[in-house]
């Protein structure tokens, strides 16, 4: 089902107003093989990712993000 334009207008200006991009640098191999373990673990390195952050600031993972 395709998105509208005035939806995806809508959460692009949610997302900017309340959403935050976390990224860092690692060599293609690491992340490669960090993509590998979450397709083994039936997840994505987003979810594993926040979930990490989460854990590290005490904050519960009930975030509905749309994963």
């Amino acid at each position: 089902m395709a998105v509208s334009r005035a939806k995806r207008a809508s959460n692009n200006k949610w997302d900017k107003e309340n959403m935050k991009l976390v990224a860092c640098k690692i060599k293609k191999e690491d992340a490669e093989a960090f993509k590998k373990y979450a397709d083994d673990n039936a997840t994505t390195p987003n979810a594993l990712l926040r979930k990490y952050i989460y854990k590290c600031i005490d904050k519960a993972d009930t975030e509905n993000t749309g994963e």
